[in-house]
């Protein structure tokens, strides 16, 4: 059955929508997935904050006009799913390789970030990136360490200062021969 020209309408602009507002974007060739397989996939992008789009190339390229994956065309060959990430640029990317490892349907063609696009190769490169509470509580770690070497610091001038003070006090009371004994041994 053909589409409307207003049907053909709403469906750039949904696509156009879609890419205007994600973060990223994973295109993957779906040819002989199963329903049930598709609608698993949809769940879990759905956890994720993950939207699947698929349509025909034409209306795709049309849609991505004016958005950060304008020119992802030469990925654009034969039956194309589109997966938008939204908060995490990387989502999108995880799902779908982690689809395709345990089916053979499903092959990932090209992704893309801030406009730039990549080859399905560098999916490693995104599908490994760290959700943003990960980063948080690496940078977290991070600024945690130098801390705790300052707070040891802090701690350790009174600390000395009171040793020295005593030692002084001690050094006055009992002479300095006795000091030096107590010191060396």
């Amino acid at each position: 059955m053909a589409l409307s020209i207003e049907d053909k309408k709403k469906i750039v602009s949904d696509v156009n929508e879609l890419a205007s507002k994600a973060s990223s974007l994973v295109l993957a060739d779906a040819r002989g997935l199963k329903v049930a397989e598709a609608n698993e996939l949809r769940s879990e992008g759905h956890k994720s904050d993950v939207k699947f789009r698929v349509a025909k190339n034409s209306l795709v390229k049309l849609g991505l006009k004016g958005t950060n994956y304008e020119g992802i065309d030469e990925y654009l060959d034969g039956p194309t799913m589109l997966a938008f990430s939204y908060e995490e640029p990387g989502a999108a990317a995880k799902i779908l390789k982690s689809f395709a490892k345990k089916n053979e349907n499903l092959n990932i063609k090209g992704l893309s970030i801030d406009g730039k696009h990549f080859e399905a190769a560098e999916i490693n490169k995104l599908a490994n990136l760290p959700t943003f509470d990960e980063a948080i509580s690496k940078f977290a770690g991070l600024l945690k360490a130098p801390l705790g070497k300052i707070a040891s610091l802090i701690n350790d001038v009174p600390s000395k200062l009171a040793r020295t003070l005593v030692a002084v006090k001690e050094q006055k009371r009992y002479g300095l021969k006795w000091v030096r004994k107590i010191e060396s041994a």
